[in-house]
């Protein structure tokens, strides 16, 4: 009875899709911190980590690896749509995430859980912090944060 028990406990969980696991404890302090550009932009390692937890990546466009998160996935109390990483054959070394809510709120809730402001770089659409990250309006209704930086060369 036990063992039955046992193997239909490891039947379920075994079909468990992917997608109900939670995001990974380490997400905002490594990717989060990526993002503004704080740490160090390694695509291979960023690559690597969101594949581990986030599948491979479901498109590659505009020389990035794109990946879609948890639906639940948050960062910075706003809503993730996409995380993107450069490619290899990409000029810059980037990492980037795609919030549904718009420049405003995502300025102001970044502002107030990290204390990161964000200030005009290219018009009222295009925030740049002390710290080279980038914040943009994105299809009208939506944010880009970004860190970019040109790939070393060896």
């Amino acid at each position: 009875m036990v063992r039955n028990l046992l193997f239909l406990m490891l039947a379920v969980l075994g079909s468990m899709p992917v997608p109900l696991l939670a995001a990974p404890t380490t997400f905002e302090p490594v990717i989060g911190s990526a993002l503004l550009c704080n740490d160090q932009i390694d695509p291979a390692y960023f690559e690597d980590y969101l594949i581990r937890f986030f599948k491979k990546p479901y498109k590659t466009e505009g020389e990035a690896y794109w990946f879609k998160p948890d639906p639940s996935q948050r960062l910075y109390g706003l809503e993730l749509m996409d995380i993107y990483v450069s490619t290899e054959s990409s000029r810059y070394a980037f990492l980037g995430v795609i919030f549904k809510e718009n420049l405003d709120t995502a300025r102001k809730k970044i502002l107030e859980i990290k204390g990161v402001s964000y200030l005009p770089f290219s018009g009222d659409t295009v925030l740049r912090s002390a710290q080279g990250s980038f914040l943009i309006e994105y299809d009208k209704t939506k944010t880009k944060l970004y860190c970019v930086k040109h790939r070393v060369t060896q």
